[in-house]
């Protein structure tokens, strides 16, 4: 469960240091424009990674329902939820959008429980009202939403 812990954080990391990449990178690009190269910089980054690790079989497939759920899976996260995020970022800046995106657990666990039948512990619980509570602190900040 650590190394799961370590690789969460680097991946927050990366994420946030990518956040501020991209903010500047709109200064003088389009959101659609952004959210074009940031597609085809992970998907050559991902097709290395499979070579390298796997080989040409890592590209096989189990089968059009696994096609099928990993392509709404990538219309909803990369495509759409990218291009909705680069949107806000370009309007609001890193300071307010970033946190809202911090609540991709509140939905995740939304799901987790409507659709997959779990059932969140009090800590889980805990921390999704921290979340909450954080994104309206920051939503709240009249000096920081208005510059």
């Amino acid at each position: 469960m650590e190394i799961g812990v370590l690789l969460a954080i680097a991946a927050a990391f990366g994420w946030g240091a990518g956040d501020v990449f991209v903010r500047r990178a709109m200064f003088g690009a389009r959101p659609e424009a952004v959210t074009v190269v940031v597609a085809g910089m992970v998907l050559l980054a991902l097709a290395v990674l499979v070579v390298v690790t796997g080989g040409a079989g890592g590209f096989a497939v189990p089968g059009t329902s696994f096609l099928a759920a990993v392509a709404v899976m990538g219309l909803l996260t990369w495509l759409s939820g990218n291009l909705l995020y680069f949107h806000g970022m370009q309007r609001a800046g890193v300071v307010v959008v970033s946190p809202i995106l911090g609540m991709i657990p509140i939905f995740s666990i939304a799901l987790a429980v409507t659709l997959g039948g779990e059932r969140p512990s009090v800590a889980t619980l805990a921390g999704a009202l921290a979340i909450v509570t954080g994104v309206a602190v920051v939503l709240t900040d009249r000096k920081r939403v208005l510059q």
